[in-house]
């Protein structure tokens, strides 16, 4: 089997929709998705290391609430941190009725040694980019460009996908699955 040279993954965090209120009842209801504690995707992103070379690339999407917890974790797989991307999507929640979340994290880590981006995209990404958020959860196209622009030649998986993507081995529970989980500590439904 042909290994990875580059991961995306976009995990399911354990959260909900905001706290139950009489003005705002719909908040605080489950999502309309399985969720997955911080132990348990660590250990899906443990399992599907083996099938990456040793010097590879992690794309890892998360939300400030995660952030740290989200360097930590991948820290903890013999990750180092290269950039933090950020997607500004133009709109998001007010939790508490405070400040509007309207960005989220794609964090760009690598293992072992770092692998060179393309002669042509070299120094022209920015690290903040923009695309209107087109529904819940789903991630901009514009990221996906990026990544492909970066490393075209590289070998690509996307964990917890939500469609197909042509170039891309994919793995999730919303998707026909190209790459299979062989060992792991996780036990649930994905």
């Amino acid at each position: 089997m042909e290994k990875y040279n580059l991961i995306l993954s976009d995990p399911p965090w354990k959260q909900t929709k905001g706290g139950i209120r009489k003005c705002r009842p719909l908040q605080g209801r489950k999502l309309d998705y399985p969720t997955l504690a911080m132990s348990e995707i660590k250990d899906i992103h443990a399992g599907f290391m083996d099938q990456a070379v040793n010097d590879h690339l992690f794309f890892l999407w998360t939300i400030d609430k995660f952030l740290h917890e989200s360097e930590s974790m991948m820290a903890e797989l013999g990750y180092r941190l290269h950039a933090r991307l950020v997607w500004n999507k133009g709109n998001g929640i007010a939790p508490c009725f405070s400040v509007r979340f309207s960005h989220e994290y794609l964090l760009f880590f690598y293992h072992g040694k770092f692998t060179p981006v393309a002669l042509d995209a070299r120094g022209s990404i920015t690290t903040v980019f923009e695309e209107k958020a087109a529904g819940h959860s789903r991630k901009p196209e514009i990221s996906y460009g990026i990544i492909e622009r970066l490393y075209p030649d590289a070998r690509k998986l996307e964990l917890f996908a939500r469609r197909p993507r042509t170039g891309w081995d994919i793995w999730g529970n919303e998707v026909d699955c190209t790459a299979f989980l062989e060992k792991t500590e996780y036990h649930g439904e994905i």
